[in-house]
């Protein structure tokens, strides 16, 4: 978290390990409590990071007030508040891709800085156009169109009935 220092955030750790937060970070006389995460966990085309401690339950809004993972082969930041990731195991992260849905918490240090500035002060969001979704997806087809052809009933009586890698002759 020396970043966060050199950002002008005052952190500290707590004492001892029953603390559900790894720092706390004071800027303007407010404190925040984060919890950091980091992962190497490269999946092919994004990385992953784990949400939950080893040997704890699920992290709860009540306990922390935000998340920063960091991407260490990239040394990358992102920064969540704990209400959007709260209920998941894992979050998933591609810095190297142009609109990814995380891409708006990358390096998001105002999120830390405008929790504790008054509403009056906070940086105003940015309007980004919203890019339309499309999709991939086949259309789907009725099961009866996909059955085997040795399976379908008899068109005229007398027909016989092809099997699979048999030519059929009429």
């Amino acid at each position: 978290m020396t970043r966060a220092a050199e950002r002008g955030f005052n952190v500290a750790k707590p004492c001892g390990d029953s603390a559900r937060y790894d720092v706390s970070i004071e800027h303007n006389g407010r404190f925040l409590r984060v919890q950091v995460k980091c992962t190497d966990r490269w999946n092919g085309s994004a990385y992953s990071c784990p949400l939950q401690s080893a040997h704890q339950h699920a992290y709860t809004a009540a306990q922390i007030d935000y998340f920063a993972i960091y991407i260490v082969p990239d040394n990358i930041w992102y920064f969540f508040p704990a209400r959007k990731l709260i209920g998941k195991t894992v979050v998933v992260l591609a810095p190297h891709k142009k609109n990814h849905k995380n891409e708006s918490h990358r390096e998001a240090w105002y999120l830390l800085e405008s929790r504790s500035q008054p509403r009056s002060e906070r940086p105003q969001p940015v309007d980004r156009p919203i890019k339309p979704q499309v999709r991939r997806n086949r259309p789907r087809t009725n099961r009866a169109q996909t059955k085997n052809v040795a399976t379908k009933k008899r068109s005229r009586p007398g027909t016989p009935i092809a099997s699979p890698g048999t030519p059929f002759v009429p």
